[in-house]
């Protein structure tokens, strides 16, 4: 009697990543329903090079007041960085909730940001 195999065997990292996958989907949905300023859009990220680094990165487009909002409810940290053509590129980022870095980050054009400023 032999054992009969019916699928592709799963590797031990690739398991790594589909649980990163399922953790930071379940966090996304969970920051999604709590906060009161909906991102632009956001992206779910586990790569095979670190498998059990997963990220989320949530883009708000043009939209300080959002990003900071959004930072203010998650217990982000923020930082500025003004780029070589006068955009300014705003980041926020915790780097463990439940296992999952979150990132939130928007760019300010430079004709705007002399608008601001």
């Amino acid at each position: 009697m032999g054992n009969q195999i019916t699928g592709r065997p799963v590797r031990s990292a690739d398991l790594v990543q589909r649980h990163s996958y399922m953790a930071a989907l379940s966090l996304a949905e969970q920051l999604m329903s709590e906060t009161a300023k909906l991102p632009t859009e956001f992206t779910v990220s586990a790569h095979p090079w670190a498998p059990d680094v997963p990220e989320l990165r949530f883009y708000f487009h043009h939209d300080i007041p959002g990003l900071r909002q959004f930072r203010d409810d998650q217990m982000l940290t923020e930082s500025m960085e003004t780029r070589e053509d006068g955009s300014v590129y705003i980041e926020a980022v915790r780097e463990d909730v439940r296992g999952v870095r979150v990132v939130a980050w928007t760019l300010w054009h430079a004709e705007t940001s002399a608008v601001t400023a």
